[in-house]
């Protein structure tokens, strides 16, 4: 007698034990969730570890400091401006102006980006914040 099972007959047996399987854990997933569905309310809001609702990600308005109320007052006018312009008018580096403006497109302020053209030497953009319709 051989100690070799037929290939075929292998196959169709572990197929056979992978739809036990498969049924089995769908009936017991199943059986969880009705299980549980009573016990965790369906609409429940997500908190942090002191009970406060969970925040959106990203920048909100909440969280713009005076730098970013002072460059958008400076950006709401008719003219466009250059980051160098701006870091003078409020006392700060460029590269903190650039951060102030990707904060103020985090927040949801909508920018107008034009280019000077100028491409050999000084600055590139210019700024204003969107005209509304």
């Amino acid at each position: 007698m051989s100690n070799i099972y037929d290939p075929k007959l292998v196959a169709e047996f572990v197929e056979l034990v992978n739809k036990f399987e498969g049924t089995v854990r769908a009936d017991e997933r199943k059986r969880l969730l009705e299980k549980f569905r009573g016990r965790v309310p369906a609409t429940r809001k997500q908190t942090d570890l002191h009970g406060e609702p969970l925040r959106e990600s990203g920048l909100q308005p909440s969280d713009l400091n005076n730098t970013h109320y002072q460059l958008i007052r400076w950006l709401s006018g008719s003219t466009f401006m250059a980051v160098p312009t701006l870091a003078g008018h409020l006392g700060v580096k460029k590269q903190s102006v650039y951060h102030y403006l990707s904060g103020l497109k985090k927040a949801g302020y909508q920018l107008e980006v034009r280019s000077t053209g100028n491409r050999k030497g000084g600055y590139i953009n210019i700024y204003r914040l969107a005209q509304s319709a």
